[in-house]
């Protein structure tokens, strides 16, 4: 039987309900903080690590000769001193790359609270993996 009338809606889970909306939070901060990182790396509004000019003559470069040639910042390096546009605009990047991980973290309790352990146990090893890979303890 179809649908055709609109007046039987699925019911959504409150998980998934906690999770559109903290995804949608950390979408749009995520955008906000790209544009600002970028706005403050091109425009200069705080000191470079790497110019704007030297990125450019070496676009050419692979990503690892260009690490070396400029002696760019990597791994973990970036955390001793933030307050560079080209690190604010990393920064940026990494918080947008982690949406799943922050949502995954807001939705853990509310599977606890709906007696839903076994979800927050696969939930809560996806962030600790996660947590793992970031730190680096593969590899």
């Amino acid at each position: 039987m179809s649908n055709t009338d609109g007046q039987h809606k699925p019911e959504i889970d409150r998980a998934q309900l906690v999770y559109a909306a903290v995804l949608d939070v950390v979408s749009h901060t995520g955008m906000v903080l790209i544009a600002a990182g970028f706005l403050s790396y091109v425009l200069r509004l705080l000191p470079l690590t790497v110019s704007v000019e030297a990125v450019a003559s070496h676009w050419h470069l692979r990503a690892s000769e260009m690490n070396h040639v400029l002696s760019v910042p990597s791994g973990w390096s970036w955390v001793q001193d933030p307050l560079h546009g080209d690190v604010l605009s990393f920064i940026s990047i990494i918080f947008l790359s982690m949406a799943a991980m922050i949502c995954l973290v807001a939705v853990i309790p509310v599977f606890f609270a709906g007696k839903n352990r076994s979800y927050a146990l696969i939930a809560l090893l996806q962030v600790l993996v996660l947590v793992a890979a970031v730190v680096g303890i593969a590899s």
